[in-house]
């Protein structure tokens, strides 16, 4: 927020510290993972109209999710800021085929530790109500903005992707909501984004794409499985996945070392993970898996295209010898933020008055929804709204800092 410190004074001075933990922890406690979020939606909403953001409003994305806009109208002299935020947790989701869906989230505080507990406080309700919590404090002081800020709680930013039987609404993959959002009428010069960086900085984040490795063999009934001779001889599929799996976990540290980016605030290191493998029927392991396929996550640096991270992923399992297909079944471009130095200078000096250090180096390989944003040529400037203390535990006064350092 740019004016006079007499201004950011009155606005800060409205900042209530039990008010944003009771905010973040109530959203924390919503039923809403991925695919569900409509209940999140409506308390965002509900909200924002009791508050005097009268112009509020919900994009219906699909059938039971829709994106929550909020809206501060600035005298329209200035640039518009995207205050971006995901309304969908984890929590909640099944993690496993065969699991049924875990119960919801608990969201608490620790009064004497000052410390929040739950993860879809974490990711990503946390950043969420430091941005509400801001905004409000900014109106409430009579500041008049030159420019708009534009609240956007998304739907499907964790998302799960199309592939196999899994497929419709509900499989649309990472970024729905923020690419619906950017294409339907929410646009800006900058976009701030609530994801957990332990209050560093970043412009830069890499892309995603999937694959499927498939390896055939036969179906053979235990006690007549000939006689093992050669790897490349043996029926069944998940035996000859293993010799791909090994060749795919070595090339990912050959990739990871290459394709490693320096940059001013940080390193960029794209991971290669192996998440899933379907083979057989755990009721029936007196039978061979005729077919094996396991379930790959590429991070791709922005310079990289996918084209090529395709080739050296097809290359190694040709090397292995034992057939197989490689099939992408979702890509997410990585991207770079342009003329970010001034939501950067600003983000740095808020830091400053908030926080005595200045912000940490980042080093990730994660695809968030920030890259909707600069694709859709608004300037990006990803960075988390609380600071990551440990797996599940925030202290409550981080998020006070937040939306503090939000409004310096």
């Amino acid at each position: 927020m740019t004016g006079s410190r007499t201004e950011q004074d009155a606005a800060l001075k409205l900042i209530d510290e039990q008010e944003l933990v009771e905010l973040a922890v109530a959203m924390g406690n919503i039923k809403a993972p991925s695919g569900y979020e409509q209940p999140m939606a409506d308390f965002v909403l509900q909200w924002l109209k009791a508050n005097g953001f009268e112009n509020s409003y919900q994009q219906l994305v699909s059938e039971g999710r829709s994106n929550t806009i909020g809206i501060l109208r600035g005298t329209g002299a200035g640039k518009s800021l995207i205050f971006n935020s995901h309304m969908d947790s984890e929590q909640g989701m099944p993690m496993r085929l065969d699991e049924e869906p875990p119960p919801g989230p608990t969201a608490s505080v620790d009064q004497d530790k000052k410390r929040i507990f739950g993860l879809a406080v974490q990711n990503d309700r946390g950043p969420m109500a430091a941005f509400m919590i801001a905004t409000k404090a900014i109106k409430n002081s009579g500041i008049r903005l030159a420019g708009d800020i534009l609240m956007t709680m998304v739907v499907g930013e964790i998302g799960m992707a199309p592939v196999d039987e899994f497929r419709g609404a509900r499989f649309i993959g990472k970024g729905y909501g923020s690419r619906h959002a950017v294409t339907h009428g929410i646009n800006g010069d900058f976009a701030l984004i609530a994801e957990t960086t332990d209050f560093g900085v970043t412009w830069i984040e890499a892309g995603a794409a999937y694959f499927k490795v498939t390896v055939e063999g036969k179906s053979f009934y235990t006690p007549r499985i000939p006689e093992r001779g050669e790897l490349k001889d043996n029926p069944n599929a998940l035996i000859k996945m293993i010799a791909i799996i090994e060749a795919i976990e070595k090339w990912a540290v050959e990739y990871e070392i290459k394709y490693t980016i320096e940059y001013p605030v940080g390193k960029m290191v794209p991971k290669v993970s192996i998440g899933a493998i379907r083979a057989g029927a755990p009721y029936k392991p007196s039978t061979t898996p005729k077919t094996c396929s396991i379930y790959v996550d590429v991070r791709v640096p922005p310079p990289l295209g996918f084209n090529q991270v395709e080739r050296e992923l097809r290359d190694i399992v040709r090397s292995v010898g034992l057939g197989g297909t490689v099939e992408c079944f979702m890509a997410r471009k990585g991207y770079e933020g342009n003329n970010v130095e001034p939501l950067v200078k600003a983000i740095r000096n808020a830091n400053l008055l908030v926080r005595p250090a200045p912000p940490p180096p980042i080093i990730s390989s994660a695809w968030q929804a920030p890259m909707c944003w600069t694709a859709a040529r608004a300037t990006t400037c990803p960075r988390a709204a609380t600071a990551m203390m440990s797996s599940r535990a925030r202290p409550a006064t981080t998020r006070c800092a937040a939306a503090r350092a939000t409004i310096a």
